[in-house]
């Protein structure tokens, strides 16, 4: 009989039981990395990197939190013609407005890999 202990991705779960019990309405994401699937196998374990409570948007098919989305969404914009004869604070100014306007889902978020 083999008695070692089998290597588990997350040990000890608490951290994330603890967040779905507390904040049972909230959906649940799970973000892979590229470490996460070498394609030899159709599933691979890989380990947790974090877990935790986040606000996030999908933008261009990537889930963002405000920060992230701010200056992907200032880099994104800043060529467009509507936007060329704003003074510097003017264009900060409107990011921040269309980020107040965009709506974030706070998750139970997962990083594997």
């Amino acid at each position: 009989m083999n008695t070692k202990k089998l290597n588990c991705s997350l040990n000890n779960t608490t951290e994330l039981r603890n967040l779905i019990i507390e904040n049972p309405d909230l959906p649940l994401l799970i973000f892979c990395g590229e470490d996460a699937w070498h394609d030899e196998y159709p599933y691979e374990q890989a380990d947790v990197g974090k877990v935790g409570i986040q606000e996030l948007t999908l933008y261009d098919n990537y889930w963002l939190d405000k920060d992230d989305y701010e200056e992907e969404l200032a880099n994104d914009l800043s060529d467009e013609e509507e936007y060329k004869n704003m003074s510097d604070e003017e264009y900060a100014q409107m990011i921040k407005q269309k980020v107040t306007d965009t709506e974030f889902v706070k998750a139970v978020v997962i990083y594997v890999g």
